[in-house]
């Protein structure tokens, strides 16, 4: 019996400094999305310049996009339109 191989791909649903990226990241894991914070060098969670105050993104698989965006906006943390 061969088993399905499902790929998702991660998109952008929040852009903002750390602190707000690290909330709307506990938000969401709370509500069992799960989503990595990273920024245009490297991971947030292993890059020692993350909190120099550049831009970090939240990021979910594709197929969570529609709920998280649903709760950020509920939530009412919102970010910039992305480009």
């Amino acid at each position: 019996m061969s088993q399905k191989v499902v790929q998702h791909h991660l998109v952008k649903v929040f852009n903002g400094n750390l602190w707000q990226a690290q909330l709307v990241q506990g938000l969401l894991e709370t509500n069992h999305i799960k989503c990595m914070i990273e920024n245009d060098t490297l991971s947030a969670v292993t890059s020692p310049y993350a909190t120099l105050g550049g831009e970090v993104w939240v990021l979910v698989n594709d197929c969570d996009e529609e709920a998280a965006t649903g709760i950020i906006n509920d939530n009412k943390l919102a970010s910039n339109p992305f480009n």
